[in-house]
């Protein structure tokens, strides 16, 4: 071995998370020499060996204003046309299935990532940015130092068994699954969220807009671009299916499920048995790709995974899945590698200026593992069992979106992470309870309520609350003013929370005597068990009363047909979008975005969407 051994910091493993981390690191300390340690050599075989991953609105802000890569993912990969979600009446016609997603590409841009094409290209870039890649290389050990000293990490060659050991004042592992120091140091936690996966990719372009063609029929709902472009999933009673397109022209398709309702040894142990398992379950899209031949097949059980910790005073951190991995319906994998990379910089940064202290690096942990994980691990967590009822995951596919907007979203890109006061994590600890206490309602819902069809498509694009969510996330304020449109948002979320309250009590209880009045009732303690209502505070709350009914008309025609006044106040405004071809929409809104809204507080334009009524506690 020759040539430099002794860096700053050692990255080792070379997948999404390291080479990000690299780029990060060089661009935030220039000076910083790093080295990337990974198995694999260059060139990596574009989508087939790693399942895709598709951006959402934090990672992509991390890819593209952070890494300062806004221009290649725009050049390089599919724009992603969001989440789309087809639920329920798998055996008929999908152009009958309940839809829920968007008509018209959101403002805030996402992408369909090609892992392969991705990664060759960061490796390819790293001489040019100053880090020194060893590929072909396993990391065999790391030693942690107990003092002072370097880390070192043991390595050895792949193609001649060459043993070498190289140095570092900072070691981060991004070896992914192998979790190498988690394992090291007793750190692996398990959880109750038991899920598994299997996926494949086929060559060329799987549209799901020709499945309806295939039948002979057509979607009721025209959308201004095509369904092709979104991460397309279909629902059933404990699984999904996924649909993603990728840059290089081909088509990931995978089977995810609740290992207690659809275990994985009955789908993915062959593709032969996957395609069993889909023409039992979900027949249309057997018929529709069952003549395909597959590029690849891979299967994962229990994938689902926590951390007792992921960063340290001592110089090391867990990036990527080396430290934890939830769920990948909503995508949050590259989230987190942002959250937890940015972080990283942060620390070493602050080490070099004698800044890093052991509190720091608690409350780091105690924000990302105690908090955002949490938060996240509770969308999926005895979740599955209600993905068919379509008029009980639209909601919760607003309410997950609304608490990742207003709370996850804005605390990374406002800086709110870099210094996590007690002010932020006793909010924080609100959203978690607030989000805990959803998620059961929902759950208990599905298993009270029949499943009913949505009334129309349901787009959040038409909701007040999303669209000013949604506009905020162009928004930049400073801390201060980010902590107040935070504790504004839970309010709204509140909100939120009691009129799925009252819908459920609704549908599972249809003759309770308190739906004529519907008090105002504790959001942190509301429940479907009307016995103990009384016992447990639900009538006890803890804020003042506030009315619902802008709130209820974020689901015109998803709980009920729209009204006449709900058809011109609503469902007009939203149809105006669609004028031209989306002109309004592309063209007018871009434009009052970008001058309302865009790296700008905006602390004043919430009035023309919602109305911020106070929260006080009453008054005794």
């Amino acid at each position: 071995m020759t040539g430099q051994t002794d860096f700053d910091v050692v990255i080792c493993g070379g997948g999404l998370a390291g080479l990000t981390l690299a780029r990060h690191l060089k661009l935030e300390l220039p000076d910083v020499s790093v080295a990337v340690i990974d198995r694999l050599s260059s060139p990596l075989p574009e989508a087939a060996f790693k399942v895709g991953e598709s951006s959402i609105e934090l990672s992509t802000y991390y890819f593209g204003q952070i890494l300062k890569l806004n221009s290649y993912f725009r050049s390089r990969h599919l724009p992603k046309f969001g989440l789309r979600f087809f639920m329920g009446g798998a055996q008929g016609p999908v152009t009958e299935r309940p839809e829920t997603g968007q008509t018209m590409f959101p403002p805030i841009p996402s992408y369909q990532i090609d892992r392969g094409r991705l990664e060759n290209d960061l490796r390819q870039w790293m001489p040019g940015w100053g880090v020194t890649l060893f590929e072909g290389t396993i990391v065999e050990d790391i030693e942690l130092a107990e003092d002072e000293a370097p880390h070192r990490i043991r390595c050895r060659r792949k193609d001649d068994s060459e043993v070498f050991t190289l140095t570092g004042r900072w070691v981060i592992d991004a070896l992914g699954r192998r979790r190498l120091l988690q394992t090291k140091l007793g750190l692996k936690r398990e959880h109750e969220h038991r899920a598994s996966a299997a996926w494949w990719r086929y060559a060329g372009r799987i549209d799901v807009d020709q499945m309806g063609a295939k039948d002979g029929q057509q979607f009721p709902h025209k959308l201004l671009e095509d369904r092709y472009f979104s991460t397309n999933h279909f629902m059933g009673r404990g699984y999904w299916v996924w649909f993603i397109p990728l840059g290089s022209g081909n088509t990931s398709i995978g089977v995810v499920t609740d290992e207690d309702i659809h275990p994985q040894n009955t789908y993915g142990s062959s593709y032969q048995q996957a395609l069993e398992w889909l023409q039992k379950n979900e027949p249309k899209i057997w018929e529709f790709i069952r003549d395909e031949p597959p590029m690849d097949f891979l299967s994962l059980k229990r994938y689902s995974y926590a951390s007792a910790q992921v960063f340290s005073h001592r110089r090391w951190t867990c990036v990527g899945e080396a430290g934890f991995f939830l769920d990948p319906l909503y995508s949050y994998g590259s989230d987190f590698i942002a959250v937890t990379n940015t972080l990283t910089v942060e620390m070493i940064r602050r080490e070099r200026a004698g800044a890093l202290t052991e509190k720091t690096v608690a409350d780091y942990n105690r924000l990302v593992l105690d908090n955002l994980y949490q938060i996240c691990l509770k969308f999926y967590e005895g979740m599955y069992r209600i993905f068919g009822h379509a008029q009980i995951f639209t909601p919760k596919l607003t309410w997950d979106t609304a608490i990742y907007w207003s709370w996850m979203y804005q605390l990374y890109v406002q800086g709110l992470i870099f210094n996590p006061t007690e002010e932020i994590f006793a909010l924080g600890e609100r959203f978690r309870q607030l989000n805990t206490r959803v998620e059961k309602l929902l759950a208990d819902w599905s298993d009270k309520a029949p499943a009913r069809p949505l009334y129309v498509l349901g787009d959040m694009t038409r909701m007040r609350l999303m669209m000013l969510l949604g506009l905020d996330l162009a928004s930049r304020r400073s801390p201060a003013q980010a902590m107040e449109i935070a504790r504004k948002n839970l309010d709204r979320l509140e909100e939120f929370a009691l009129v799925l309250f009252w819908q459920a009590v609704s549908e599972c209880y249809p003759d309770h005597p308190l739906l004529k009045t519907r008090p105002w009732v504790n959001a942190w303690r509301m429940h479907l068990d009307p016995e103990t209502w009384e016992s447990d505070g639900v009538f006890a709350p803890q804020t003042a009363p506030r009315s619902l009914q802008s709130m209820r008309e974020n689901f015109t025609g998803i709980f009920g047909p729209p009204t006449l006044r709900e058809r011109i106040l609503i469902d007009m405004p939203y149809q105006m979008l669609h004028w031209g071809h989306g002109f309004v929409y592309y063209k007018i809104a871009f434009w009052l975005r970008k001058v309302i809204y865009v790296n700008k507080p905006a602390m004043w334009a919430r009035w023309a969407l919602v109305k911020d009524y106070p929260s006080e506690l009453p008054t005794k």
